[in-house]
């Protein structure tokens, strides 16, 4: 389920550099002129800053090609936010009496902000910018002299003045799994064309904390940050009249009015990527894999049940153990591979009203119990949907317990509220993970869950996300922080000591870098997003997450079923719609096979939702595909559990319009569109490098025919050496396809219908 400062000092050290200022003494805004500005220059990139008041002017890659160019900018290199009801509201780096820089060393200048109005008169600005080895540039700052002042937020950098880069303009961000659009200046112009701001939360709505703005065969932006303790702080990006966008990093200050300076302990990064989004993932992924929370992953350190890992197909079945735990027993039997449930609709009452009061379960505790023993007996795991963080207030335990004591607050004093359910809109609360009252709550339940039940774990849903608190009481910073993340650390641990020596494992929704250490698998259901998201939309799915971190996180699932979505049976009755759980239209089917794809070359666990024993016959070719791409991935994990991955082969294949259903358990089931095409080649590619260096290209048809294709992909970047054997492999078979060529190498094969195809190089 489902988002005032004086005598800053600017310091940019570029080690490697041609500093082109005329001098390495003060410069001030009097007599200041374009020939002694502070302009820098680097192997990649290049950037000149205003000798008047600091603002970037120029940003151009290593080729002198021009990506981002503002000669004036009202706001400046930095903004900052205030309190509500302080005046004024925001201050801007072009309001300082004062602006001057200097070169520093032989890499590095200062620049420094004062002299500003009323109240801000004692403020002092100081902030550095460090070439690193890879054509970026790393940005800090600092905020002196603040004590009096009621600091909220701060902006920086700002860019401005970015200008379209191409036709082929890409914009790729890690929302959870990951997604791009095709066509950034769209969006960012907004429906009137007068601009759209587009802005993205981290630590949760981002996976990681990178952006890339970029032209193939051009390249472009990298926009990035290094906060290893997953302090609050929004991306944004917004769109201007003349089609030019800007950038900044939003970062949230704890107890705003209490701080005497402020100096976030991490650097925001900005430089130039000479390639495309996988480009711009790859140089994150060199820092981030170095970071504890891929050194700590529960993937990597071996601390996931092996159970998890060994998954073959997840079942995401909703309701009664009948219609879930029986089901998932009859598609083991058939695909012949371990499968693990996904359970929804077990708890007591109807789903997205009723939490957290889960129990007992909706069956009664006997039935419900002797169930789980049932499957345990077949070799089947399940897992159960316990929201991690939402209180319903329509409960009678929303009262009885005082719950409102702990639940989040808004800026304004009052308790957030969120309402999902769309036939019975009913509000809930999202409760603040950092208090213990919430943590004990939620542990408690899930203590009868795995100790009573014997389940083998919870699905947290809306794990991956964090919010601002504002309560004074909560015994946690106000506003901004790190103390979301803090909490949740503290109630995975709890949640592992209670259930003792038991295997059990913990998913939660999306994918995020910093529950690496805390979560055994990630639901990133972006894979069949045109179910829940128009594809007017202008974003399409990517693995950004899985580029990134594969070897580190289990991920799977999908809403990819062959059926109408089910309706929960405590629901109202007058709005249960009459096509709930029914086969869907086969005219739909190759949504259905695009979905699996997509899971099979991007390294996930397959899934299936809404899966009933009657579509082993009713839907045959369907769950053919599934398993078979099942089974292909089961026995070459070596690639596609604990593999990294690499750039996917380019892939010569004719593409097809798919018809999408635009359904999902809300999505649509109340009136308005339902239908949307989405153009796909009808042949996906991956790739994949295993541990002892073999590398493997993934291919999955969408196609009933057998198609004639023509791999591309360049032996260097691939890490394999010329000559080595191209080797197709079965799950029984190996067959010499091709060899590596020296430079780009070309292979050209036939692909059955619907067939899943692996290639092996050493």
């Amino acid at each position: 389920m489902r988002p005032a400062l004086a005598g800053a000092a600017l310091a940019i050290v570029l080690a490697g550099c041609v500093l082109l200022a005329s001098s390495a003494h003060a410069q001030t805004v009097a007599g200041s002129s374009r020939a002694n500005a502070p302009e820098l220059q680097l192997p990649g990139m290049r950037l000149r800053l205003s000798a008047a008041d600091g603002h970037l002017e120029s940003l151009a890659d290593g080729a002198g090609q021009v990506i981002a160019t503002a000669p004036t900018d009202s706001v400046g290199l930095w903004s900052i936010d205030f309190s509500p009801g302080s005046t004024p509201a925001r201050l801007h780096a072009a309001e300082a009496g004062r602006f001057a820089w200097r070169r520093l060393t032989s890499g590095a200048l200062q620049l420094t902000w004062d002299r500003f109005p009323g109240a801000a008169s004692p403020m002092r600005v100081v902030a550095t910018i460090r070439a690193r080895r890879d054509t970026t540039t790393a940005w800090h700052i600092a905020l002196e002299g603040i004590g009096t002042l009621a600091v909220e937020t701060l902006r920086y950098p700002r860019l401005t003045g970015i200008a379209p880069l191409g036709t082929a303009e890409e914009l790729a961000v890690p929302q959870w799994m990951g997604q791009r659009t095709r066509e950034p200046r769209r969006l960012l112009a907004g429906p009137e064309g007068t601009g759209r701001r587009l802005e993205w939360t981290y630590p949760g709505q981002l996976s990681l904390q990178v952006l890339s703005l970029t032209s193939p065969g051009r390249g472009g932006l990298y926009l990035a940050a290094d906060d290893t303790l997953a302090y609050r702080k929004l991306f944004a990006l917004w769109g201007a009249r003349d089609g030019s966008a800007g950038y900044e990093v939003v970062h949230a200050l704890s107890n705003p009015g209490q701080n005497a300076r402020y100096a976030p302990s991490y650097a925001a990064i900005v430089g130039v990527t000479s390639g495309d989004w996988f480009s711009a993932v790859e140089r994150y992924r060199a820092w981030g894999t170095r970071q504890y929370w891929a050194r700590t992953s529960r993937l990597a350190t071996g601390k996931s049940p092996s159970w998890i890992h060994d998954t073959g197909i997840w079942v995401w079945n909703r309701g009664r153990s009948n219609v879930v735990l029986e089901p998932a027993a009859q598609l083991q039997a058939d695909a012949k591979l371990p499968v693990s449930v996904f359970w929804h609709w077990w708890h007591g009452g109807p789903y997205d009203t009723s939490f957290p009061d889960y129990l007992p379960p909706r069956e009664g505790a006997e039935g419900f119990t002797r169930a789980v023993a049932t499957a345990h007996e077949a070799g089947l795991h399940a897992i159960v949907y316990m929201n991690q963080r939402l209180w319903c207030t329509d409960t009678p335990s929303w009262k009885r317990e005082n719950a409102e004591r702990w639940a989040v607050r808004e800026r304004d004093g009052k308790v957030r509220q969120e309402t999902y359910n769309v036939f019975e809109p009913l509000p809930c609360a999202p409760m603040d993970v950092s208090t213990k009252f919430w943590r004990d709550k939620y542990a408690g339940i899930a203590d009868t869950v795995i100790q009573q039940y014997k389940l083998d774990g919870l699905y947290m849903d809306q794990a991956v996300l964090s919010l601002a608190c504002w309560s004074a009481d909560h015994g946690h910073p106000v506003g901004g922080g790190h103390y979301w993340m803090d909490g949740f650390r503290e109630l995975a641990q709890d949640l592992r000591r209670r259930a003792g020596k038991s295997a059990s494992a913990y998913a939660g929704e999306g994918g995020g870098e910093s529950w690496l250490p805390d979560l055994d698998a990630f639901l990133t259901l972006q894979v069949s997003q045109e179910r829940y998201i128009d594809p007017a939309s202008g974003w399409e799915p990517l693995p950004i997450f899985q580029a990134a971190y594969h070897p580190y996180a289990v991920t799977y699932g999908t809403y990819g079923s062959l059926t109408w979505p089910p309706y929960d049976d405590l629901w109202p009755v007058a709005t249960r719609p009459a096509n709930a759980m029914t086969l869907l239209d086969s005219k739909y089917r190759q949504q259905y096979l695009l979905e699996q794809a997509r899971m099979f070359v991007w390294g996930m666990q397959p899934t299936i939702a809404n899966f009933l024993p009657e579509q082993l016959t009713a839907r045959r070719a369907e769950i053919d595909y599934l398993e078979r791409l099942a089974r292909l991935r089961y026995g070459l994990r070596d690639y596609f559990q604990s593999g990294v991955m690499l750039r996917a082969p380019e892939v010569r294949v004719d593409s097809a319009n798919v018809l999408m259903s635009r359904v999902s358990i809300y999505a649509a089931r109340r009136g308005g569109a339902t239908e949307a095409v989405v153009r796909s080649p009808l042949v996906l590619s991956g790739a994949w490098r295993a541990k002892d260096g073999r590398v493997a290209l993934a291919l999955a048809s969408i196609a009933d025919e057998p198609r004639e294709v023509e791999l591309r992909f360049e032996t260097g970047r691939s890490g394999v050496r010329p000559g080595a054997a191209i080797v197709k492999l079965g799950t029984t078979t190996r067959e010499v396809v091709g060899r590596v060529g020296a430079g780009e190498t070309r292979v050209r094969l036939t692909i059955g219908p619907l067939e899943g195809v692996v290639l092996g190089i050493r």
